[in-house]
């Protein structure tokens, strides 16, 4: 079954995710449909992208990845669909697509329907497109193709033989602190020596296995789920307890 994904920041008080999801089951009842979040802080580009970066994979290679965030945006930004790792995404090119991964995509700006809306064209050119790659149309009929998508840069590693710098990207509905240091990079700089992690104040020497390795109320560190350096408080709120969130710091000695 033909699977498109959907994620906004359009919440859930009112009727825009139920509008969109009309529109593609009206053209074909078959599709599967399954929200990734539509929880994702309004506008906030950096957000949807680590949300949509952790999980896309995971899908079957052709899923479609509807995405609605900040959109429309400004007049610049064009209607797009994209391949990019042998999944398809449609949305508005305001520098999200950018940021998913270091592989080229293949760009196609999208032709507007008759029945196209600029206040809402989720729900019209974006859900038809959708549909359309779903139901196995080539992303080649869908408009004309463009060079690339608009760039924006992730934060990026100060690696030095001793030190390894990085920053918190993504602070989880938990209040968990994730960084953009990964285990392969910790480990591979790392080669078997200590080290110490310094954050805010705080600062440790040890990974935990779980985050139930430490006391209630404890500070930990972890690789999570997707391989990403975590800091966490046990049954506890790290952002709220650290004073730490979104571009704080993360520094790592080897010693």
């Amino acid at each position: 079954m033909a699977i498109i994904t959907f994620m906004s920041d359009f919440g859930h008080r009112d009727h825009y995710v139920a509008a969109v999801k009309a529109k593609i089951l009206s053209i074909n009842p078959n599709i599967n449909i399954v929200d990734i979040s539509h929880s994702i802080e309004q506008f906030n580009i950096p957000h949807a992208a680590f949300v949509l970066r952790s999980v896309f994979r995971d899908f079957p290679k052709g899923t479609v990845h509807l995405v609605s965030v900040n959109a429309p945006g400004g007049e610049k930004d064009k209607m797009i669909a994209i391949k990019l790792e042998e999944h398809f995404f449609v949305g508005v090119d305001n520098g999200l697509f950018s940021l998913l991964s270091e592989k080229d995509p293949v760009v196609i700006e999208l032709r507007p329907d008759a029945n196209f809306s600029p206040v809402f064209p989720e729900r019209t050119v974006l859900a038809s497109a959708a549909v359309s790659l779903a139901s196995g149309i080539s992303i080649y009929n869908l408009g004309k193709q463009q060079g690339g998508v608009r760039k924006m840069l992730n934060r990026q590693l100060k690696v030095t033989s001793g030190q390894l710098s990085g920053h918190i990207v993504h602070v989880d509905n938990y209040g968990n602190l994730i960084t953009n240091i990964s285990k392969e990079m910790f480990e591979g700089i790392r080669d078997g020596r200590n080290f110490i992690i310094h954050f805010g104040m705080e600062k440790m020497d040890s990974i935990a296995e779980s985050y139930d390795g430490v006391d209630n109320g404890d500070c930990l560190i972890l690789f999570n789920s997707i391989g990403m350096m975590e800091i966490a408080i046990s049954q506890g709120n790290a952002a709220q307890l650290l004073g730490l969130g979104f571009d704080s710091a993360v520094t790592i000695s080897f010693v």
